[in-house]
């Protein structure tokens, strides 16, 4: 099997349905800004609260308020009626300063620029601010981690779409030194053939493949800013990162799929967005076309790896994006967006309704709702909003801000 069964269920039966759609969207922004503490944070969840040794409210953009009040940012652009909390982020910020989350570091998911980006985003002309994010990108340069978590590839992320909203060039500047630290770190595996990264991400040293801490995910960032990188690079990163992901795919029949990382006593099977099949079709799928053997290839995979995440149907974890029902659900946007192939959007809806009954489910069965970005409502909530408005489909939070 390319995937263990214990990790997926049946799909609901129940048919796409815009109304339902809508009515859960407000539904959860409801519950997000009624359950609003006063120290701007939100109610941890007991699933969240297992995944961090601090007990407390957490404040980063994976699973804190900072990703919460981005959401809702991103709600708000969207037309719903939002509480604009954006001004809220210094206290955030200085709450993370004296109890962070996990530490004290300056990546994008679980650092200060996760939690700076809400701010910046509405005050471009900080000067005081700007210099402080540009700060916390800089000191991701020359950590060894190349992933997007804590790394360089999540601070051009965000280096990349400052850029584009404001052209200015200090985006730009940061956004090359990390595509270089990348390039620079690439390195082929002389006995296999592979292009790899080795991230030490949590503290082991391991080469992942996935979306969250591996090669796709770094190759996704590269791509999405080759423009602004010397010419040729686009056919060096399609052909090295095609090649790895030919040389370690796993397949059977028509489906594919990669295991966690190269260590042979690590040999999961993952379909999810932070590793396996779902992130390495949203982090491959916006991959420039070129005439090439390359290209031809991925087209296959992605096909053949979608494939993948709709039979193995959708997760028990929930329905969040980073290991959710709605995080292999933009797998579906996401070919989608690249085919124009009707099938790959009615996946995505039935997958749509299908993480609405599980977000109702849980928050009967915990009592409260999941106010978090990464492993949450808030995230949902956007994903919903996408599979009514496929053409502005993107994961929040990283290609989209």
């Amino acid at each position: 099997m390319l995937f263990d069964k214990k990790r997926h269920e049946t799909l609901t039966k129940t048919s796409w349905d815009k109304s339902i759609v809508q009515a859960e969207i407000l539904s959860i922004i409801d519950d997000i800004q009624r359950s609003l503490l006063p120290d701007t944070s939100w109610p941890t969840h007991p699933l969240d609260a297992q995944s961090y040794p601090k007990v407390g409210p957490k404040w980063s953009a994976y699973a804190g308020a900072a990703g919460t009040i981005h959401a809702l940012q991103i709600l708000s652009e969207y037309g719903y009626k939002v509480n604009d909390l954006s001004g809220s982020i210094e206290g955030v910020y200085q709450s993370f300063l004296k109890t962070p989350d996990v530490s004290v570091e300056p990546g994008l998911q679980i650092g200060e620029l996760g939690i700076l980006m809400p701010a910046i985003l509405v005050q471009p002309d900080n000067v005081n601010l700007s210099r402080l994010v540009m700060r916390c990108m800089e000191d991701t340069i020359a950590l060894p981690l190349y992933e997007i978590t804590s790394g360089q590839s999540g601070m051009m992320h965000a280096a990349l779409a400052l850029y584009r909203k404001s052209g200015k060039s200090h985006w730009k500047d940061l956004f090359v030194k990390g595509a270089k630290s990348l390039m620079d770190n690439w390195i082929q595996n002389t006995e296999t053939g592979e292009w790899l990264w080795q991230s030490q991400v949590f503290g082991p040293k391991r080469h992942y493949y996935g979306a969250c801490h591996g090669v796709t995910g770094n190759a996704n960032i590269l791509l999405q800013g080759a423009d602004l990188l010397p010419d040729g690079y686009s056919r060096i990163i399609i052909k090295r990162t095609v090649a790895t992901l030919n040389i370690s795919v796993k397949q059977k029949e028509n489906l594919a799929n990669w295991t966690l990382c190269t260590k042979p006593d690590i040999d999961k099977l993952l379909v999810q967005w932070c590793h396996g099949a779902a992130g390495v079709v949203t982090a491959m799928s916006r991959t420039p076309v070129i005439d090439s053997p390359e290209s031809k290839l991925l087209d296959k995979l992605l096909d053949e790896t979608g494939e993948l995440v709709w039979q193995a149907g959708p997760l028990l974890k929930g329905s969040n994006i980073c290991h959710g029902t709605s995080g292999n659900g933009y797998a579906f946007l996401y070919l989608y967006q690249k085919t124009g192939k009707l099938v790959w959007l009615d996946r995505a809806r039935k997958f749509a309704m299908h993480s609405i009954e599980q977000c109702q489910k849980a928050r009967l069965h915990y009592g409260q709702g999941r106010y978090t970005l990464w492993t949450g409502d808030a995230g949902l909530a956007i994903y919903l909003y996408h599979c009514m408005q496929p053409e502005k489909a993107a994961i929040p939070g990283l290609d989209l801000f």
